[in-house]
């Protein structure tokens, strides 16, 4: 055998083994580690909705509970355990944003399992959470697919932070002249439309390009602006969102990036903040009436925002420039419209004061709250769920 041919038999060898390790690498990684795998899509009706089926990987920053969570997205487009086709226990539907979602927990630290858990698994609490939705798309997503599952009870988690911005930024429902709730057709932005493109190209790209770009290319994030100046930012994007909105612009040119209804916090009466607030409450009358319609019972639970409840929170208005400001009003709101809407309202903000809201919340600039803040929740809604179902 000539040096040469030996050489060739070990480089092919070589390259064989490292074929088989990509292989290997990739399927592994779009398995365990899917960087770049998307749950979302966009929807003709909801904006957006859940991509059944999927998987992501969330990255979190330094100093949250974890550094990675995987998301994943059952068939029924729910993230969980898939509904009980027999439906043998009673059935506890969450409904609401990335709140109720917990991308930044793993499954076994959501709203949704905790409740479980407290409930000593006699009841099943199915998690309808979509990331970035306001209350008028879960609306729409209910009367849609949710009514099917036939929950005996339904927890609507309202977000305090931006739950009232989101109606104004997603144009899906208007006031008629009596107060009635009146659907609008939005056009989906077309650099809206072109993000949603290049996210669907990146997950189908290698799954070892989308782990190098994310591991490498991934930063910490960090405050880029003042606190005060982005406090008077938030102001009057409110202020410009709504003016929008009035307008009769049809076009929704974001679905993600959601602000603290700065309007509503820190002004005692502006018509922004009121319209607002009208609109949610016409919202959630809807939503009641869907639930009476399919005989669900009902309870809403409104979470406060962290600029508001947490001394921590990097972001605070300063009460001397903003003379007006009132850290209870935008969480008062908001309980005030669902209980003028019909519903049963928890406020958690005296809840967490007493446990300490420094350590219920995800941390840095993040709004969410972590896997203690969800077993604070899951707390206090448990004894109600009890009663509400055995008065059933």
């Amino acid at each position: 055998m000539s040096r040469s041919g030996g050489s060739l038999r070990r480089l092919g060898a070589f390259l064989v083994g490292l074929l088989v390790a990509l292989v290997v690498a990739e399927v592994g990684l779009t398995r365990w580690f899917p960087i770049a795998g998307q749950n979302y899509r966009l929807d003709p009706d909801l904006l957006h909705d859940a991509l059944p089926g999927s998987r992501r990987l969330q990255l979190m920053p330094s100093g949250s509970d974890h550094r990675r969570v995987l998301v994943q997205i059952n068939s029924s487009g729910l993230r969980g355990p898939e509904p009980d086709p027999g439906h043998r226990r009673p059935r506890v539907l969450l409904l609401g944003d990335s709140l109720v979602l917990a991308g930044n927990s793993p499954e076994e630290e959501t709203l949704r399992a905790q409740l479980e858990v407290l409930l000593g698994g006699s009841v099943e609490v199915l998690n309808a959470g979509r990331e970035s939705y306001g209350p008028d798309q879960t609306l729409l997503w209910f009367q849609r697919e949710g009514a099917a599952l036939a929950p005996e009870l339904v927890i609507m988690v309202l977000c305090a932070h931006n739950d009232l911005g989101d109606l104004m930024r997603n144009k899906l429902f208007g006031l008629g002249p009596d107060g009635s709730l009146v659907r609008r057709r939005p056009d989906i932005g077309a650099s809206l439309q072109a993000r949603f493109v290049q996210r669907d190209e990146a997950a189908r790209s290698p799954a070892l390009l989308s782990w190098w770009r994310g591991t490498m290319g991934s930063q910490e994030p960090s405050l880029a602006v003042d606190p005060d100046r982005l406090v008077e930012a938030w102001y009057l994007a409110a202020l410009e969102q709504h003016e929008d909105y009035i307008s009769g612009d049809s076009v929704v040119r974001d679905l993600e990036h959601d602000t603290w209804d700065a309007d509503v916090a820190l002004v005692g009466d502006v018509a922004s903040a009121n319209d607002k607030v009208a609109l949610l409450t016409a919202v959630l009358m809807e939503l009641q009436g869907a639930l009476q319609a399919t005989g669900s019972r009902g309870l809403a639970l409104v979470v406060p925002s962290a600029v508001d409840l947490d001394p921590s929170y990097p972001i605070r208005p300063d009460s001397s420039k903003w003379k007006q400001y009132d850290p209870v009003r935008l969480t008062a709101r908001v309980v005030a419209a669902a209980e003028a809407a019909g519903w049963d309202a928890v406020d958690l903000t005296r809840d967490m004061h007493r446990a300490g809201p420094e350590g219920l919340f995800v941390g840095g600039e993040d709004i969410h709250w972590n896997a203690r803040g969800q077993l604070l929740a899951a707390q206090v809604l448990a004894p109600r769920i009890e009663i509400v179902l055995a008065s059933r």
